[in-house]
């Protein structure tokens, strides 16, 4: 039998260095809507080798870290599977993480999230399906695209397809929303404008901080801003970098946040942390694959875990305090944490 790793105090709390007075503004503030677009709330293998990594994911199911988001402040988190190109695997896994759900008591409301729409392939009836498995938000096409449009890891980008440009339709008549994260750019722009309800960048940061395909330019965090829609900024490892800044960590998560709110206004930002429980860094290896490396940046290593942003538990009170303690007003705190994402979720899922 797998063990699974921690989801409470897995590594030392990180150091936020708050007077008495921000330690309770920062209670206050958790007291409010605090909102996870993004997340894998879910416990990896430990140790997480190869081997674990293999018969763990084989069984297609996933294990809720109970007590870390009941200890979290959260009260929405959109809990997103990894990429499943096998529909009938994806369904399995809903009900698995539904069932799971219903254990997390004084938690969080676990909204069910797909990376992307691969599995539906051309065939536009299994969006309903997975929207009555569970599912309210879901990735148009991961990084390589797929029938409805270009993805961000492909050279050249051709837009929206005309199934695409249906499968949106179909998303905003049933209350799916609309996730760009991983779209190329261009499809992203066509996508944002197709749609009647507000769409998100679930989990990705500004590119003029970071020149990686992974993050998204100014235009496409315009796109997404005028639909009324919010950009959850992530820290999966070797992601939300800055250019200068040696380290991944918080206080280079947060200068993406600080961008795109001086880019858009800080009613289109919030948070798409994109962590599990568990060692993210060593998943890359475990399961073969890691972040292509960034043009110009090839010889930054990744690190081994985002320092202040490691897991679902720790992400918003962190976040939390480094907005207070870097003079950021309560109400766009609170907008950050939570209601600006709440909003937008209020309008796209009805």
């Amino acid at each position: 039998m797998i063990t699974l790793a921690s989801d409470v105090d897995r590594l030392p709390p990180y150091p936020l260095e708050l007077t008495a007075g921000q330690r309770e503004r920062v209670e206050r503030l958790l007291a409010g809507t605090v909102v996870s677009l993004h997340d894998h709330p879910v416990r990896l293998p430990d140790p997480l080798t190869a081997l674990t990594w293999a018969e763990h994911s084989s069984a297609g199911t996933d294990c809720l870290g109970e007590a870390g988001l009941n200890a979290s402040g959260l009260d929405v988190v959109l809990a997103s599977s990894l990429v499943e190109p096998d529909q009938q695997r994806l369904l399995r896994w809903a009900a698995r993480m539904r069932a799971d759900a219903r254990a997390v008591e004084s938690g969080p409301e676990v909204l069910l999230a797909l990376e992307d729409l691969g599995s539906i392939g051309t065939d536009l009836d299994g969006i309903p399906a997975l929207y009555a498995a569970g599912f309210r938000s879901a990735g148009l096409t991961y990084n390589a695209g797929n029938p409805l449009g270009g993805g961000l890891g492909q050279a050249v980008d051709s837009g929206l397809t005309v199934l695409g440009r249906e499968a949106v339709s179909v998303m905003n008549e049933l209350g799916l929303l609309v996730d760009l994260a991983h779209v190329g750019d261009r499809t992203s722009i066509e996508a944002a404008a197709a749609s009647r309800t507000p769409v998100v960048i679930s989990h990705a940061g500004a590119r003029a901080c970071w020149p990686s395909a992974r993050m998204k330019p100014d235009d496409v965090l315009r796109a997404v801003a005028a639909t009324g829609g919010v950009i959850g900024v992530e820290a999966a490892p070797g992601s939300t970098r800055v250019v200068g800044r040696a380290d991944h960590d918080l206080d280079a998560v947060m200068a993406h946040v600080e961008y795109i709110a001086g880019l858009v206004g800080v009613d289109h930002v919030g948070l798409g942390p994109d962590t599990f429980f568990g060692d993210h860094t060593g998943l890359y290896a475990a399961s073969g694959w890691a972040p292509q490396p960034v043009p110009g940046h090839e010889a930054v290593p990744l690190p081994d875990h985002v320092a202040g942003m490691e897991n679902p538990a720790e992400a918003p009170g962190n976040a939390a305090g480094w907005l207070v303690r870097h003079g950021w007003t309560d109400a766009d705190i609170a907008k950050i944490l939570g209601s600006n994402a709440q909003r937008v979720l209020s309008i796209a899922l009805r």
